[in-house]
């Protein structure tokens, strides 16, 4: 009982562009990574004794919706049903979602209003969004302690649009990175290196401190050294 009173819990957010344009290999590879990522911190959460991890997926085409109708769940609770493509990329939509859960408990949302593990939020897109209202929604997330307290990255999926790269680097702004993926066929093991090492590393090393102050430190750079190595050695990386 104590073990479980003093665990941290370390959120994984992941928005996930399912438009059209990712119907096929792309959405398949996809949920591909999210089945093995669940095993994977299943099995990490077992040999970390202070940290407990959870799941958001945001999916985002003509409507933005929490994948399963749940803003977060225990990961080893998570019911991972395929997540299907079709309509338009409206962006906005889902950074409205991400704002709604970014917030204090005590506000609505779903993290801690005292210390606590800085998130991990993931946005993969393949191509750029309908419309420019995510501007605004930008805007509003980037005044939020919480988002700019968490490691951002962005997966541009087999792109040559230099406007939806903006986007991404935009929202990762100096606290992440993006990465091209040129080929699908790399899609499952770009994401699984980007959300397993940095779960690893951020449930292993003491990363506990006010929201005010998460972001600013070392933590979120050695997670960026650590993913940035294993991209690099992505054929020899095992997981």
């Amino acid at each position: 009982m104590n073990d479980r009173i003093a665990k941290q819990r370390l959120n994984v957010i992941l928005l996930v562009d399912c438009s059209t344009s990712m119907r096929g290999k792309r959405i398949e590879q996809v949920n591909n990574a999210l089945t093995d990522i669940k095993k994977h911190l299943i099995s990490m959460e077992e040999e970390t004794i202070n940290v407990d991890f959870y799941l958001t997926i945001i999916t985002f085409s003509t409507e933005a919706k929490f994948h399963n109708n749940t803003q977060m769940e225990r990961i080893s609770n998570y019911d991972l049903s395929n997540i299907k493509a079709g309509g338009w990329s409206n962006l906005h939509l889902a950074f409205e979602k991400l704002e709604d859960i970014l917030k204090k408990e005590s506000k609505g949302g779903i993290m801690p209003d005292f210390g606590g593990i800085s998130p991990i939020i993931l946005l993969l897109t393949d191509g750029h969004p309908t419309g420019n209202d995510y501007k605004n929604g930008l805007t509003r997330l980037s005044a939020m302690p919480w988002f700019k307290a968490a490691l951002r990255y962005g997966i541009a999926i087999e792109l040559n649009d230099a406007t939806t790269i903006d986007v991404l680097r935009g929202f990762v702004g100096n606290n992440g990175d993006v990465i091209e993926c040129y080929d699908s066929k790399m899609l499952e093991k770009i994401i699984k290196i980007i959300v397993l090492t940095a779960s690893k590393v951020k449930s292993t090393t003491n990363n506990v401190s006010s929201s005010k102050d998460l972001g600013k430190g070392s933590i979120n750079q050695v997670v960026q050294q650590q993913i940035t190595e294993n991209l690099a050695d992505s054929e020899d990386w095992e997981w």
